[in-house]
């Protein structure tokens, strides 16, 4: 061969790249910056937004169902459904990088403590009179920053895992053969638990509402945290079910969770009559956990679709790159 030809060998080690190559690796990189950034700043710029309006609309229909008005506040329920698109849209920019749902995470963080504190809540876009108090009472029973924070994490997870492993076998041995069935199966009792546990750790005296606002919920109501985690936990192993099963996930949120607290339990209350009065009440504890189960059920079924998109970019890319590296090779000089 002459000093100048260069021909191209498979398969060989210490081989020198091409320019061209080389140029590639270069470009890949620059790219992988580029999708953290969008993903990141999207996220930077509207996750605080979505957080404090789920929070507040949130508290919102709590406060006027715990009076028996559960569908009064048109505000909260339509500012439930307008922060959740908002996350769908954080969720559906992670598809190249997970770092859109690392900064919502975090900004679940901050805006958490603030609403312990009760300053995160926007009064103009209430239709209840909600202080800071009130504000307080209603994230702390349900310890739903809490939840919420730990169904992000889980989520920002999920989304660099399925990345990572793309094209490789699950480490679980049974969704190796029914993938779609574990997912499911996990998904469905993960949602139902949430349920379960949410209800149980609910108030079931309203009588001092009246006085007092939405903070009289928890006059004489025995706090139960680990009930309120354990409801969180199970949020958070829900959407970690989507890197199995999408289909599962949804099914499971938006049919069990949902579906029963946004709209079932409200319409059926209202057009029955049975609505949260004074005293002790099992209905009670299902009027004021359902506001919290529906925001955190939508915030789920929204986040996870990240999953879905970021498992299917990843294979594309996958299937991208062994074509490229199928026909062409590193050059030898």
């Amino acid at each position: 061969l002459l000093p100048h030809t260069t021909r191209r060998v498979r398969g060989r080690r210490g081989l020198r790249y091409s320019p061209l190559y080389t140029r590639g690796m270069t470009l890949l990189q620059h790219r992988n910056f580029s999708a953290r950034l969008r993903s990141g700043l999207f996220a930077f710029i509207f996750a605080p937004v979505a957080l404090v309006f789920l929070g507040s609309s949130m508290v919102d229909v709590q406060a006027l169902a715990s009076v028996g008005q559960p569908l009064a506040s048109v505000e909260g329920l339509i500012g439930m459904a307008l922060a959740s698109m908002l996350i769908a849209l954080i969720a559906l920019n992670c598809e190249e990088s997970s770092a859109g749902m690392v900064v919502t995470f975090v900004w679940s963080l901050v805006v958490g403590a603030a609403q312990f504190l009760g300053v995160a809540r926007l009064p103009l876009l209430m239709k209840s009179s909600v202080g800071a108090e009130d504000m307080f009472a209603g994230v702390l029973w349900c310890l739903y920053p809490v939840c919420l924070s730990l169904m992000l994490g889980a989520c920002a997870l999920t989304i660099k895992s399925v990345r990572v492993r793309a094209g490789k076998d699950t480490r679980m041995p049974l969704a190796r053969v029914h993938r779609h069935a574990f997912g499911t199966t996990v998904a469905l009792p993960a949602s139902v638990a949430a349920g379960v546990l949410m209800v149980a750790a609910a108030p079931s005296d309203s009588t001092n509402v009246a006085a007092m606002g939405l903070e009289g919920v928890l006059e004489g109501h025995t706090l139960m945290p680990l009930l309120a985690l354990g409801a969180g936990l199970a949020f958070a192993l829900l959407v970690v079910s989507a890197r199995w099963s999408i289909t599962g996930t949804q099914i499971a949120t938006w049919t069990i969770l949902v579906l029963p607290s946004y709209v079932v339990l409200p319409v059926w209350a209202s057009l029955t009559g049975n609505v949260i009065v004074p005293g002790p009440s099992i209905i009670t504890k299902f009027a004021l956990a359902s506001p919290p189960l529906a925001a955190l059920g939508m915030a789920t079924g929204c986040a996870s679709m990240g999953v879905l998109w970021a498992r299917v970019r990843a294979l594309k890319n996958l299937d991208a790159s062994q074509d490229a590296l199928a026909n062409e090779g590193p050059a030898e000089g």
